[in-house]
């Protein structure tokens, strides 16, 4: 510190501890290193002064006025190349300790720096133009009587595309800021919207192709779409929990928004340790073990019909399929839980077995592999003095089970009637082994766990009646509790 400049301290800290009135001085002194001064004086351009008195101002005008004449214009110069810019002050004369231009004027005209940011790049009125696409000059132009020119385009967000639109297209030798090689930006604030821009979910045209979310997206799976990405998501229940998630368009919104979509679908529960139809539940009926009662479990197919069979050394046997798709078979009549059928025989003799069926709602099956047995449970209602049912005749009821096509089968017969007037019938057939007093058949291609159907037929005894055939009428309760007990 200058001796000056330390004598105004002292002075200046003496009288504000000891409110003394401020000294005569006859001439400048150096500001304190805050910028401050005695009380009484004003620091300008460094030094301390009192404005209209001694020790006078070097820079200030007082009241407009200073003692050569009138003030001039100054502009701070930050760069020191001569050029100021920014709002002009008036100064009596330029100031020493702080960088400022007179203010030059040619034709008319303020010559104003137009870049006083960098001392080492010259950007001012005197300036020579450089193939640099800016305006080293301040004139107004970019890179004039420079070549070769080259078209850029106002690039606001700086995503490499700009705008070709009127005012937005410069001619200069070299990129300016700001603007881009390319044009086509479909949306010049928002810098991932662009030609080629990766799509998204978003209700925007990034890629700038005049289509909204197009696939492939980045965000979404596009099933079947070539480039598609993997975005694993999980949502729902069972197996249709993992997903993949995709572009969805709102019903209500009309927006596309991002959902959830599962890679597995719902199917028939099987006996797999999986929630395959995805209800929450685990290897449950239907789907696994079959249902617990025939008549009580929803969505299961019940029915009734006869089909002629034709007598053989063994009467029960039956043809090596299940009956409900042979073309002969007849539907009759079925008034749950009561299965109605009529007639014992044709016209000619040849005998009609009567069957009811119980089915897996269509398109499903029944996974049976881990159910021990199922349950037959019927009772005759017929009204006729005669039995209908003998061992002679047509040993029953026979239980099919039925695979995906009818020539697959599991087949259990009864060595003698089970049936009789006004008699019932409650068994338990082993899915597996053997039941004693049946006799087991089987198809190779027989898959427990793919039943579709459960058949049980009956062959009423033929009865007499006038006419060409007889007309008799069975009249068979199957139980609510049949089915595949737990």
């Amino acid at each position: 510190m200058s001796p000056r400049a330390l004598l105004a301290v002292m002075v200046g800290a003496l009288a504000a501890a000891a409110c003394l009135p401020v000294w005569p001085l006859s001439g400048p002194y150096a500001c304190a290193p805050d910028g401050t001064c005695l009380d009484g004086l004003t620091c300008d351009d460094g030094v301390c002064c009192r404005p209209g008195g001694a020790p006078a101002c070097p820079t200030l005008p007082v009241d407009g006025v200073c003692p050569s004449g009138a003030p001039k214009r100054f502009y701070r110069d930050l760069d020191g190349d001569g050029f100021g810019a920014g709002q002009p002050r008036l100064f009596c004369a330029l100031p020493q300790r702080e960088s400022w231009a007179p203010e030059t004027v040619v034709g008319g005209r303020v010559q104003l720096d137009c870049d006083d940011s960098d001392a080492g790049l010259p950007f001012n009125p005197l300036a020579r133009e450089r193939c640099n696409g800016l305006d080293d000059d301040c004139n107004g132009e970019v890179d004039e009587g420079l070549t070769p020119q080259t078209a850029w385009y106002r690039d606001l967000d700086g995503d490499g595309f700009g705008s070709d639109a009127p005012g937005d297209v410069m001619m200069a030798c070299a990129r300016p800021p700001g603007f881009a090689a390319r044009a086509g930006d479909c949306d010049v604030m928002k810098a991932q919207v662009f030609p080629g821009a990766p799509e998204r979910c978003d209700n925007t045209d990034e890629n700038c192709n005049g289509v909204v979310d197009e696939p492939p997206l980045v965000d979404a799976e596009s099933p079947g779409v070539t480039g598609s990405p993997t975005v694993d998501c999980a949502d729902g229940l069972g197996v249709c929990q993992a997903g993949g998630t995709e572009c969805r368009r709102n019903a209500v919104s009309q927006r596309n928004e991002l959902v959830c979509i599962p890679r597995t679908r719902a199917t028939t529960e099987v006996c797999d340790g999986l929630d395959n139809d995805c209800d929450g539940v685990v290897d449950n009926p239907p789907g696994c073990g079959g249902p617990t009662g025939f008549l009580t479990t929803p969505r299961v197919q019940f029915g009734s019909f006869r089909a002629p069979i034709p007598s053989t050394s063994q009467p029960s046997l039956l043809p090596q399929r299940c009956l409900k798709g042979l073309p002969t078979a007849d539907a009759q009549s079925w008034f749950n839980p009561t299965w109605v059928g009529a007639q014992a025989e044709t016209s000619t003799g040849v005998p009609l077995r009567h069957t009811w069926f119980a089915e897996a709602e269509p398109g499903t099956t029944w996974d049976l592999s881990r159910r021990a047995v199922v349950q037959v449970a019927l009772r005759d209602r017929s009204t006729l003095g005669t039995n209908l049912f003998t061992t002679a005749h047509f040993p029953g009821p026979v239980v099919t089970l039925c695979g995906a096509l009818d020539t697959e089968y599991l087949r259990w017969s009864p060595a003698t009637n089970q049936l009789s007037q006004g008699g019932s019938v409650r068994q338990d057939l082993a899915l597996s082994g053997t039941t004693a007093g049946w006799t087991r058949e089987q198809s190779a291609s027989f898959n427990p766990a793919r039943v579709r159907r459960v058949e049980v037929t009956v062959g009423p005894f033929p009865v007499a009646m006038p006419g060409p055939f007889d007309v008799k009428t069975l009249s068979i309760l199957v139980s609510p509790d049949a089915g595949f007990p737990r």
